[in-house]
């Protein structure tokens, strides 16, 4: 109500002109939950993310037509062994004012590096062995082997560049006050209702933002934060339900932005002893009938998949590999019984309440295993719980509703490969097969694509083999957005969950 009487004054000042589209202004964004952190390294889920891309860039981040765009860095030269980086800094400014030097890329990377750290992509961004800062505006990345997918993954959200001095004083505390080079610079953190940015008038895209600030309001239930795009409380909402979707589509005040990209899927606690054979994984695939998640969790839409979750035309996509599973109950049980639980066993199946599409996938996936005899004890807890429950590997075995972070081939290390860290949000936690790490390694060494797509090929029968995940569907992941709202981009595929990069687009009449 506040928000509508701020509209109806700003409307009556300017009545002169209610036939034009007016600069600036304020936006309110629907998050369908309260970021856990803003702490740039750490993954927070899709609403932290959304925050996080409104204040910082990275050297490069992905632009909204899926590709790398370069931000910070001005330019870039990769050596024709892929591996040497060199970065070339524009002239851009921090929230604080300071300029972003090399020093500020070192300090934020190393932090990153940190084998003490919560870098939630060390792991995939270890290959750095050396940063080099010649000048002011150049640094220059050292990798301890070819890497081609480096790229992918300093365009992540969690690689964002922030001031050396300022983590200086506050790496142990990165969520207070922070400051980063974007489009919009943070203002206030109101718990349990909303975080506010403003305008940064030093961003480096000259004319961008548009808006005069950005109100992310948190609302957990789905059908609040629904019913608070439909009355105008709300410009922008996440995680349209699915039961929702059709009658936002149709508007006529509303309008859907629907992505084709997550999927939904299980992953397994290997050391938990049923879980730690790959017989009983198998078993799982043949016994669910994507069917009834599709219909139970999705009002019907959705695709299922049968065998790894990579999109068609992606790198180690393969048609005949496709369809490795179908759904087979005999198929199951004999898998079952070859392991040794030829009467099934009791397990644990992690969650959320918070998503009702997460919690109805739970629910369809009891139903289904109990006609193997699998009797499910299902842990919902609200989001942040289970992003914890998850990042410690307190579960049997959980439902995964995520995608590739990068739209490389070397996304697939996020979710198999094993060694020193081994519990993490995507993978399945303990699972460490020195085959698939030997694979995945060559696959982002090798800087020749024909032969990369044999390595990938590999990859994916040994992942079938022993299915440390199982996949079951692709799901939409939509938003919407009132009439008046336009420059905000649902961006393709995997990306869909960095979509908030487009903020820095989007006006408001």
């Amino acid at each position: 109500m506040k928000r509508i009487l701020q509209m109806a004054l700003a409307a009556g000042l300017l009545g002169l002109m209610t036939t034009t589209a007016l600069a600036g202004g304020t936006l309110y964004f629907g998050l369908s939950a309260e970021p856990s952190t803003l702490d740039t390294i750490i993954q927070p889920g899709t609403a932290g993310r959304t925050v996080k891309l409104a204040m910082h860039r990275g050297l490069v981040n992905y632009g909204i037509d899926g590709k790398i765009s370069p931000e910070l860095a001005e330019n870039y030269e990769i050596s024709p062994d892929a591996k040497e980086y060199t970065f070339h800094l524009r002239d851009a400014k921090f929230h604080d004012g300071s300029p972003v030097t090399a020093a500020d890329v070192k300090a934020s990377l190393e932090r990153i590096l940190d084998p003490k750290g919560k870098g939630a992509f060390r792991n995939e961004l270890s290959i750095i062995s050396g940063i080099d800062t010649p000048d002011v505006k150049t640094v220059k990345l050292k990798l301890s082997q070819p890497s081609v997918s480096l790229m992918g993954y300093l365009a992540l959200p969690e690689s964002v560049i922030v001031p050396a001095a300022w983590l200086a004083k506050n790496a142990d505390n990165a969520t207070a006050s922070p400051i980063g080079a974007g489009p919009f610079q943070f203002v206030n953190w109101t718990r349990g209702r909303e975080i506010v940015v403003k305008k940064f008038p030093g961003y480096y895209k000259q004319g961008k933002p548009d808006l005069d600030e950005v109100h992310y309001v948190f609302y957990g239930d789905e059908n609040t934060r629904v019913n608070a795009l439909k009355s105008g409380d709300v410009d922008i909402i996440e995680y349209v339900p699915a039961k929702d979707a059709t009658a936002l589509e149709k508007g006529p005040d509303t309008e859907l932005l629907t992505m084709n990209g997550p999927f939904m899927g299980l992953q397994f606690n290997t050391k938990f002893e049923p879980f730690s054979k790959p017989e009983v994984r198998q078993a799982i695939a043949y016994a669910v009938d994507r069917s009834v998640i599709i219909n139970t969790a999705f009002n019907g839409l959705g695709t299922p998949i049968y065998g790894i979750a990579i999109p068609e035309g992606y790198m180690g996509y393969s048609a005949e590999k496709a369809n490795y599973f179908s759904h087979d109950i005999d198929k199951a049980k004999a898998l079952l019984k070859k392991a040794g639980y030829p009467n099934g066993f009791e397990a644990r199946l992690l969650a959320s309440s918070q998503y009702s599409f997460h919690q109805n996938t739970a629910i369809a996936i009891q139903s289904e295993l109990a006609k193997i005899g699998i009797k499910l004890t299902l842990d919902l807890p609200d989001w942040a719980s289970r992003m914890a429950k998850a990042n410690a590997g307190d579960y049997d075995f959980a439902v995964l509703g995520s995608l590739g972070e990068i739209t490389d081939a070397d996304w697939l290390s996020n979710y198999y490969y094993g060694g020193d860290k081994l519990v993490r949000t995507n993978n399945s936690p303990y699972f460490d097969d020195p085959q698939i790490n030997e694979i995945l390694d060559k696959g982002r060494a090798t800087v020749d694509s024909a032969e990369r797509e044999k390595i990938y090929g590999a990859f994916v029968d040994r992942a079938l083999e022993l299915s440390p995940l199982v996949f079951f569907m692709w799901r939409h992941q939509d938003y919407a957005v009132r009439k008046g709202v336009t420059g905000f981009t649902n961006m393709p595929g995997f990306l869909t969950f960095q979509s908030g990069f487009s903020i820095e687009n989007t006006k408001i009449e």
